[in-house]
């Protein structure tokens, strides 16, 4: 079976009964745009027969649309027509969109460029800017003389077919288009299924944008796969007003929403007493959170914030994912509710979860549903029992082709075989243990800073970090050779919010929090203006690019304190490099070069904007 049998067979179930519903907030006025299941089907095939005249099966295009109901259909149209859809964003939504377009474009070898009648003009002249426009059609399926629905033929799809690229975030490494096929998609649709509990039918509510795994799989094509209602909303709408996810929610009685967890946190920290009055979240039975470490603080905030508007903590289903996994690897199952654990700091630096009282508390990301997960040595490749910390491998039916165009990274990646020869798994490059069934993530590989023999995760550093005083928000951990690995926090700062404090003070204060936490009485901490940090367009920390920046003399320092073998590194990167003072030598440090900031819609909710 492929996808297009899937959703057609399910058009034809529920036909005008089941519907998407693009909601806009207007001035606190909702107003709303609607699909059934039978006018998408119908849209789709007319778009999948256009796309068929074109002789556009297997080529690749390339979907640039705002939030709405257009690329929904249009994304159809291309698996309808045996086309390669590649979803990517636009530019109100990621100021870099168009330099990772060019980049997808060469990578991807696209040949059309679909998108509206309101970005077509803009895309147009882009295109002709750089020297694609003669390779390179660039289309508005919204105003296209499409052929009628009848006209469409179902191509030879089967389950191994192509369907669709999701080229990833690029958090510790160059953006990679990942080969998504037919049945990728079916199988981790229907583990997100089985999740939230089979539904013959159900709502849901999200306004995650489309161009993500999270946002495809999870929200836009889950009701169409198992038969429900969609109600979702654009993440600009959401950004400019978090209570507008809740309404919606309270409003259309959804039974489950996906996010990840810094949108809850903005969620909780910014929903008014008086906005959330009038909600009644009782019909919230799951809500998925993933994409990035799930933080037990925010989980209590979201409870406590919208408990008495009946935000239930069972609703929490804390899940585990990626995109060369189509979406979903672990997933809380639906009432479960999260599971928080506290583990010895000390055993968990040795690669040991230890269960202890006053430990360090790390939520689980759920359980397999039916891939299998092994915890493997990076090294020896020798599969590690329960509350071994390694790296984790993952083989299943969702597991995407590979990298398009990229054979030895896809043999690295997706041909992973352990000690024993059982294989080929999917090395996700991600840290972390299992235990009682449960999986547990504790960080990304790269992403580990090892001092003294000592394995420290940067993002229990970064949440310390930001607790430590009402003015600091993202950051990023990780170490810098200098003779030995030092440890280096890059952490944003809003001056509006440092109160009667001086950023130096700040500075000083987030040193002595992190020594007393994990014991680091020699550590260097640079604070920079908002949208220093780096992030990908889904809010992943880019911990090796900021470090990139701050040794390049980029970063728009406000202050360092700076351990004076981290000071004589940053010499070395020349002018405009952050002055070269050694702790505790309090000073100020001018950025040398303001980085623009990406706003994306996400790193604009974790930076609090």
């Amino acid at each position: 079976m492929s996808f297009v049998e899937r959703v057609r067979a399910q058009a034809d179930r529920c036909g005008h009964e089941r519907s998407y519903t693009f909601v806009e907030d207007r001035r606190g006025e909702l107003t709303e745009s609607r699909l059934t299941f039978a006018e998408i089907d119908t849209r789709a095939r007319s778009t999948g027969a256009w796309l068929a005249g074109r002789r556009a099966a297997d080529q690749t295009a390339l979907l640039l649309y705002p939030a709405g109901l257009e690329f929904l259909t249009a994304f159809l149209g291309c698996l309808y027509s045996r086309v390669i859809a590649v979803p990517s964003p636009l530019p109100q939504t990621d100021p870099r969109a168009l330099e990772r377009a060019e980049g997808i474009i060469k990578d991807a070898d696209v040949r059309f460029v679909l998108t509206d009648s309101a970005n077509q003009a803009m895309l147009t002249r882009w295109l002709r800017d750089v020297g694609l426009d003669g390779a390179v059609e660039c289309v508005a399926t919204d105003t296209l003389d499409l052929p009628g629905p009848d006209e469409w033929a179902m191509p030879e799809i089967g389950p191994d077919t192509l369907a669709y690229m999701q080229y990833t975030s690029g958090s510790t490494s160059e953006p990679r288009g990942v080969m998504l096929t037919h049945a990728n998609l079916l199988h981790n649709e229907e583990e997100i299924w089985r999740a939230i509990g089979s539904p013959e039918e159900g709502v849901g509510v999200g306004w995650l944008p489309h161009y993500h795994d999270m946002g495809l799989i999870g929200m836009l094509l889950q009701p169409i796969y198992a038969g429900g209602d969609l109600y979702f909303a654009s993440p600009i709408a959401f950004v400019m007003r978090p209570a507008l996810w809740m309404e919606m929610i309270s409003r259309y009685r959804a039974g489950y929403t996906v996010a990840p967890n810094f949108a809850y946190e903005w969620c909780a920290g910014r929903v008014t007493d008086g906005q959330v009055a009038g909600l009644d979240l009782s019909s919230l039975r799951f809500a998925l959170n993933g994409a990035e470490p799930v933080r037990t603080g925010t989980l209590r905030a979201m409870t406590g914030r919208f408990g008495a508007a009946g935000f239930s903590e069972k609703a929490w289903a804390p899940a585990y994912g990626m995109a060369e996994a189509t979406l979903v690897v672990t997933a809380t199952p639906l009432g479960h509710g999260p599971l928080i654990r506290r583990f010895d700091t000390g055993a968990l630096e040795r690669h040991e979860a230890v269960p202890a009282p006053d430990g360090v508390e790390l939520v689980g990301c759920g359980r397999p549903i039916s891939m299998t997960v092994r915890i493997v040595d990076p090294e020896t490749h020798a599969v590690l029992p329960d509350g071994s910390v390694a790296e984790i491998w993952v083989r299943g039916a969702s597991v995407a082709r590979g990298y398009w165009q990229r054979a030895e990274a896809s043999r690295d990646a997706f041909g992973g075989r352990t000690a024993d020869g059982d294989g080929p798994f999917l090395r996700t490059g991600d840290l972390g243990f299992m235990l009682d069934g449960e999986l547990y993530v504790t960080g990304r590989s790269k992403d580990v800073v090892i001092v003294n023999g000592r394995n420290l995760y940067p993002q229990d550093l970064e949440e310390a970090a930001r607790e430590a005083h009402p003015s600091l928000g993202a950051a990023a951990a990780f170490g810098v050779e200098a003779g030995g690995e030092h440890v280096v926090l890059v952490q944003e700062v809003r001056r509006q919010r440092l109160g009667g404090a001086s950023a130096g003070e700040v500075a000083r204060l987030v040193q002595g929090e992190l020594a007393r936490l994990f014991g680091l009485p020699s550590m260097s901490v640079v604070l920079v203006e908002r949208g220093g940090v780096g992030k990908t367009t889904s809010g992943k920390v880019q911990r090796s690019r900021t470090r990139d920046l701050l040794l390049g003399g980029s970063l728009p320092v406000v202050h360092a304190e700076l351990t004076a073998a981290v000071a004589a590194r940053a010499e070395q990167a020349g002018p405009g490099a952050p002055a070269a003072h050694a702790v505790p030598a309090a000073h100020a440090v001018p950025a040398a070069q303001a980085v623009p900031a990406a706003r994306a819609v996400a790193e604009a909710v974790a930076e609090g904007a």
